[in-house]
């Protein structure tokens, strides 16, 4: 009797005191603004791509812009690299540029935007704000 006693004493410790597992994160908002140096917003479209070591990207998600923004909640893996294209709404590519998390842990990144702002008259890349939030 003593011993069946001192397991459950021993099995009701061990589940008081243990850990909390760490939370689902819900994945990381990623936010993109683009802009003409004119102040008018960009039309088009902006992907996130997954950069793969053989063949060709995985596309995580692509989004039309509105009002020159997009917005999106998705999962990042660990020690990845990932290509966010925007594309203008002629098809021509404005900006490709590569984002990781090699030396984050993702599901610490709560939200990462990045405003952008090109050249209205030869459709170069004038200014770029980043902004990142963590939480440990």
């Amino acid at each position: 009797m003593k011993k069946i006693l001192y397991i459950a004493a021993t099995l009701a410790i061990a589940v008081l005191c243990s850990t909390q597992g760490q939370t689902e994160t819900t994945g990381t908002n990623l936010v993109i603004h683009a802009n003409w140096d004119t102040k008018s917003d960009v039309e088009g479209v902006v992907t996130l791509g997954q950069v793969n070591t053989k063949g060709p990207e995985t596309i995580v998600v692509t989004r039309s812009l509105s009002n020159g923004r997009a917005a999106f909640q998705t999962v990042l893996a660990p020690n990845s690299v990932y290509d966010v294209i925007l594309t203008g709404s002629d098809g021509a590519q404005l900006v490709k540029f590569p984002v990781t998390t090699v030396l984050i842990n993702p599901a610490n990144l709560e939200r990462a935007g990045i405003t952008l702002v090109f050249n209205s008259t030869d459709k170069s890349l004038k200014s770029a704000s980043v902004n990142v939030d963590l939480d440990f």
